[in-house]
C-alpha cells in the first residue's frame, strides 16, 4: 500500500527525506516520480542530510548525476533523469551499474523515464504539488516483506486456527490505527510491513496453546486439521511459537516480516529494548497486547487475563519478570501516544 504524507513547506519535505534516509542501506534505490515544482529535490536534499552528506545538493540536470562519498566505501549518486528520453539506453551514464551495486545508494529523479526497469528492491516516492501542499506517496518494494497475496497461504499451511487469524486482523486493525495515525503527523511509517507481520505474527499460534482441547474449537476440527495441530505442538514443543514463526518466514525469504514476528513476544521488551525504538517493532508488540481474542481491550485487561489463562504469575521469578513487562509495555503505550492525536482509549 502507498503511504501519503502531506508537506506545507520545503524544510517539512526536507525532514520526511531525511527520516527515509535513516532506513536506507547500500544497495538500495529510491524512485522519484512527479512534475516540475513538486517536492523532488527538497525530499532528496532530505536523504542527502540524513545520511550525513553536507554541502548543498542540486539537480544534476546536465551532468544526469552528481556522485557523494557517504563513507568510505559507500557512495550517494543522485541522478536526473529529466533530459533522457523515455526508455533511452541508461547504462552510458552508469544508472544500470550503480542501480545494482551493493555499495551504492541512489535517488532517481523522473524515474518515470527508466520505462519500467528496476531493481528488486526500490522504494517508490510520488509527489503531486496541489494548491496548498505537496502530497509524497511513499510505497516500498521490497522482497523481504511478506506480500498481502501470501497471508492465507502461511495461514494454510500452518492450519491457523479461525479464532486465531481473527485475533490476527484485529492486532493488525490496532497495528494500522497506529501507524496512520503516525502518517498524519509526517512521521515515516512502513505500513505494508505492519500490515502483514501483525496478520502472521500468531500463525504458528498452535505450537504453544496451554492446552489443546478438541471441543474447544469455533471450528470443524477435522482429522487432518487435528493430526497437523499435534505434530505441530510435538516438531516444535517447548519453543515460542513467536519464534516458530520467525524462522518459517525467514526460511522462504522474508526476513524482515520475521524480525517483526519475532519481537512480538512479551519477553522481548526485556531482552532486547533497544529494537522497540524501531516504531513498526514497537506498534505491534504494542497492539498484540491491546487484543485479547478478537476484542481490543485495556492493557489492564488483557494483562489481567493473561495472568489468568496462562498463569504467568506462579512464581516469585515469573511474576516478577511479567510484572516488568507490564510496566515497559504502559512505558511504550505512553511514547507512543505522545507522538499522536490519538489517546489509548481512542483505538477501535
Amino acid at each position: 500500500m502507498k503511504t501519503i504524507y502531506q508537506t506545507k513547506t520545503p524544510e517539512q519535505t526536507i525532514e520526511l527525506g531525511m527520516q527515509l534516509a535513516s532506513r536506507l542501506k547500500p544497495g538500495i534505490s529510491v524512485l522519484l516520480f512527479g512534475d516540475l515544482g513538486s517536492g523532488k529535490t527538497h525530499f532528496t536534499k532530505g536523504i542527502a542530510k540524513g545520511l550525513g552528506i553536507e554541502g548543498i545538493i542540486k539537480s544534476p540536470t546536465f551532468a544526469y548525476v552528481n556522485k557523494y562519498e557517504v563513507q568510505k566505501g559507500i557512495n550517494f549518486y543522485h541522478y536526473d533523469l529529466y533530459r533522457l528520453e523515455v526508455g533511452q539506453d541508461f547504462e552510458s551514464i552508469g544508472l544500470e551499474e550503480t542501480m545494482h551495486d551493493n555499495h551504492s545508494i541512489n535517488v532517481i529523479e523522473w524515474a518515470d523515464r527508466m520505462a519500467g526497469r528496476t531493481p528488486k528492491e526500490y522504494i517508490r516516492v510520488d509527489f503531486r504539488n496541489l494548491a496548498d501542499h505537496h502530497e509524497i506517496a511513499i510505497k516500498f518494494e521490497d522482497p523481504e516483506i511478506t506480500p498481502d497475496e501470501l497471508v492465507d497461504k502461511f495461514w494454510e499451511d500452518w492450519t491457523t486456527p479461525i479464532h486465531v487469524r481473527d485475533h490476527c486482523k484485529k492486532v493488525t486493525d490496532v497495528s494500522l490505527q497506529i501507524g496512520k495515525a503516525l502518517v498524519e503527523k509526517n512521521i515515516l511509517i512502513n505500513l505494508d510491513m505492519l500490515n502483514t507481520a501483525g496478520l502472521l505474527h500468531d500463525m504458528a499460534r498452535v505450537c504453544d496453546f496451554t492446552e489443546l482441547d478438541r471441543t474447544k474449537f469455533h471450528e470443524e476440527v477435522t482429522d487432518d486439521k487435528w493430526e497437523k495441530w499435534v505434530d505441530l505442538r510435538e516438531r516444535f514443543k517447548g519453543m515460542h511459537h513467536a519464534d516458530v514463526a520467525c524462522g518459517a518466514l525467514a526460511e522462504d525469504g522474508y526476513n524482515k516480516t520475521a524480525e517483526l514476528v519475532r519481537m512480538h513476544n512479551s519477553i522481548s521488551i526485556l531482552e532486547e529494548p533497544e529494537k522497540l525504538a524501531y516504531l513498526e517493532v514497537a506498534i505491534l508488540f504494542y497492539a498484540d497486547k491491546r487484543v485479547k481474542h478478537n476484542e481490543v481491550v485495556s492493557l489492564a485487561e488483557r494483562f489481567r487475563d493473561g495472568s489468568e489463562r496462562h498463569g504467568k504469575f506462579d512464581n516469585l521469578k515469573t511474576r516478577t519478570m511479567f510484572k516488568e513487562v507490564e510496566k515497559r509495555t504502559y512505558e511504550l503505550e505512553n511514547q507512543l501516544f505522545s507522538l499522536i492525536d490519538l489517546k489509548p482509549e481512542d483505538i477501535q
